[in-house]
């Protein structure tokens, strides 16, 4: 049996990001199968409830991959996820989550190489956690039975 690796979960910009991953793909570079990428138009279209929601969810870290700070296509400023990615951090930190679960890699288009070194020492990174601190930030609860009123 195959060593498990930690979940992570990449949000990749339409972009530069996702070039990197391509490029890393066509250059046949490797990394754990357990690494999944959504990939969405903009990082600027990432805020900090679906990072948050990634966490929940299961995963065991994030990864925030996008263009280079002053050369996104939709000409968003990288202030915004940079913000995003600080203020999710603090909240992290709030929760006793250890904030570099969550990565910000802004790489140049189509390297690849920097994207599989970034999500290497990601992964190493969470491997220092012990496993029982890696787990969901929120635990799941049932639902409480909720009465309403009848109307006449």
């Amino acid at each position: 049996m195959g060593k498990l690796y930690p979940e992570v979960l990449v949000f990749a910009c339409n972009w530069d990001g996702w070039s990197c991953i391509e490029t890393a793909t066509n250059l046949g570079l490797h990394y754990p199968a357990s690494v999944k990428v959504v990939k969405v138009n903009c990082l600027s279209r990432i805020h900090m409830g679906l990072i948050l929601k990634a966490f929940d969810f299961g995963a065991e870290g994030v990864m925030l991959l996008g263009c280079e700070p002053g050369k996104c296509h939709f000409g968003a400023a990288s202030e915004y996820i940079i913000n995003e990615y600080e203020k999710t951090q603090r909240i992290l930190e709030m929760l006793g989550v250890w904030k570099h679960r969550l990565a910000l890699v802004q790489l140049p288009a189509f390297d690849g190489h920097q994207f599989v070194g970034q999500i290497t020492k990601l992964i190493e990174e969470i491997e220092q956690i012990p496993p029982s601190r890696r787990s969901k930030l929120i635990r799941s609860r049932p639902a409480e039975k909720i009465e309403t009123l009848a109307r006449p």
